[in-house]
This record gives structure tokens, sequence and C-alpha cells, in this order.
């Protein structure tokens, strides 16, 4: 929904009206505005009033007599005025509205292409190309970008980083949540044999001094019985 949205009022004078800070700009922007459609359906209408496509024309002056209301009416309004009827409606809204007329052209030349077009497939086809570089374009471009970026994501490879051919292993600490350190094999082996081997230094050490004790008391000993 937000899509659609977001899509209409591209199609609206919203972006125009939102950047404007000054709502005399505004007003002025907006009288401009349909005017141009009001000039535009005199244009259309003034050959092909008396003509047989009644339906299409009953439109260009339903469209024509919606602009010529909306520029009657927010015309003779303030800048004060026109802010306060905006918020009451909403930016999103109003723009909305205020392209309605605007749209009204675009429709009437799609009733004229379904009027002469020999078949109903032939009008379809020639509306979607009269939409091609406006809609259809752009919309095929962002849906293959959208898909290719789903796909790399998808079934991009999850490749484990390489350790020389050295097995690691993790140890988890407390209190680290996102990352846990890694030792290698290797260094808990050499830690391993430098205990043992400090070990043995101390035993070697131990006995020496408990061998050197023994030989002291033996030279004692003799000298005790003279």
């Amino acid at each position: 929904m937000d899509l659609a949205i977001q899509f209409i009022l591209q199609l609206t004078p919203f972006a125009n009206i939102h950047a404007m800070d000054d709502y005399a700009d505004v007003l002025t922007y907006l009288v401009e505005y349909w005017e141009w459609d009001i000039e535009a359906y005199r244009t259309y209408l003034n050959p092909n009033l008396r003509t047989d496509d009644t339906y299409v024309v009953l439109c260009a002056l339903v469209f024509l007599t919606m602009a010529e209301w909306m520029h009657f009416v927010y015309s003779g309004l303030t800048s004060e005025e026109l802010q306060q009827r905006i918020h009451a409606i909403g930016h999103r809204t109003f723009a909305i509205l205020a392209v309605i007329p605007r749209l009204g052209v675009i429709i009437i030349h799609n009733m004229e292409l379904v009027v002469i077009a020999d078949s109903p497939v032939l009008a379809c086809a020639l509306m979607a190309a009269s939409m091609f570089p406006a809609l259809i374009f752009p919309w095929v471009l962002s849906g293959a970008r959208e898909l290719r970026v789903w796909i790399d994501n998808r079934w991009r490879p999850q490749r484990a980083p390489k350790r020389n051919g050295i097995e690691a292993i993790s140890l988890t600490m407390t209190g680290h949540s996102e990352s846990n350190p890694v030792v290698s094999v290797k260094s808990i082996v050499d830690e391993v044999e430098v205990s043992h081997r400090h070990n043995r230094d101390l035993r070697s050490s131990e006995e020496q001094s408990s061998t050197s004790r023994e030989e002291m008391t033996f030279k004692a000993s003799p000298s005790m019985f003279e």
C-alpha cells in the first residue's frame, strides 16, 4: 500500500508543495498549475465539441469543470487560508486532489486510443507504448535491481576464513556476546610443553637439594662418634 501511495504522489505536485516554505508561493504555483489544465482542455474541446465521440467529450467537459472549480475556489484564498486548508485536508490528500484534472488529460487521450483502435489488444499495446518511457521502463529497471540484490543476498556463498592449515577452536568468554576469541591448537600445545618443562625443572631442583642435604648429614655423622 505504501508503494502505491508513493507512486501516486510522484504524479502529483506534492514534492513542490512540500518544498516551499512560503504558502504565498504555493498559492501562486497552484493557480498556474490549474490554469495550464484549463487551457489544455479548452484547446482540446474547441475543435471536438460537436464530434460523434460523445463520451470522450463529456469526460473532457467534466475534467475542465473540475479544474475551473479548483482554480475558482483556491485563487480567492489568502496564503494563511490556503495553509489552514492544506493542514486540514493533509498534504498528501491535497496533492492527489490537485492532480486529478491533470490526469484527466491523459485519461481522455487513452479513451481516444480505445475509440480509434480497431481492437482492444491494439489499444492496450498503444497505451503501454505511451507509458513506457515515463512509467514502465523505470518500474522494470527498479524491479530488476531489487531482484538482483535479493539474488546476491540469497545465493552468496558463506566462505569460512582460511587459517593456513591450522585448525582453530573458539573459546566462549563470559560477558562477550558478539565475538569469541580463537586460539590455535599449536599455541595450546606450546603452552602445555612449557608447563611440563617448568615442572621437570622444579622436580630436578628439589632432587638436587635433597641429595646435597643427605651428603652433608653423612659427612657430619663420623665426627660425632670420635
